[in-house]
């Protein structure tokens, strides 16, 4: 048989054992790694787009829904916030508002047995109180008590006769300013 030639493939120098041979070894192991997670990374990307598509999809039909339902209670709302209005408005008349009733209150507290009242009104900004005494005395105390009270101010007597109809005593008229 003839002679069979050997042929050896592997290099000579030994080159994987040399500093650059086994960079080159470590660049390519570690190469593969990085080319094998890049890939995961992108496979993850575009498996998780259909994730994220249909959450995109619900939140649209979720906006869809609620934008509906807002716009069916924009006339409630509308009717709403007119009324809260109209009521701000009221309660501001309300509180500009003179309130008699204290003006009574604090005048019956003053008023002497002699004394009757007629008429109790108000006029602009003054507080009219007619009505007649069966005394000057009478009258006098009633006159006293409404200048010495602190919620009455700028008290004056606007008129002074004897009474009609014959009946004894004295017609008055009072305008004076109340300050609740």
């Amino acid at each position: 048989m003839a002679s069979k030639k050997k042929i050896n493939l592997l290099p000579k120098d030994q080159f994987e054992f040399s500093t650059t041979g086994q960079f080159v070894q470590w660049a390519v192991s570690v190469g593969r790694w990085i080319v094998v997670l890049t890939e995961f990374v992108v496979i993850c990307a575009f498996l998780s787009r259909f994730y994220f598509d249909t959450q995109l999809a619900n939140l649209f039909d979720e906006v869809k829904q609620k934008t509906a339902i807002v716009a069916s209670a924009a006339s409630f709302e509308e009717n709403f916030r007119q009324t809260q209005d109209k009521i701000k408005i009221i309660k501001g008349l309300l509180a500009e508002e003179k309130k008699p009733s204290g003006a009574i209150v604090e005048i019956s507290k003053l008023l002497p047995l002699e004394v009757m009242l007629t008429r109790i009104g108000f006029e602009e900004e003054a507080l009219i109180i007619e009505g007649a005494a069966l005394s000057d005395s009478g009258l006098r105390v009633f006159l006293a008590g409404l200048i010495k009270n602190s919620r009455f101010s700028q008290v004056a007597l606007t008129d002074v006769s004897s009474r009609k109809e014959g009946l004894p005593g004295i017609s008055f008229s009072i305008s004076a300013i109340y300050e609740p």
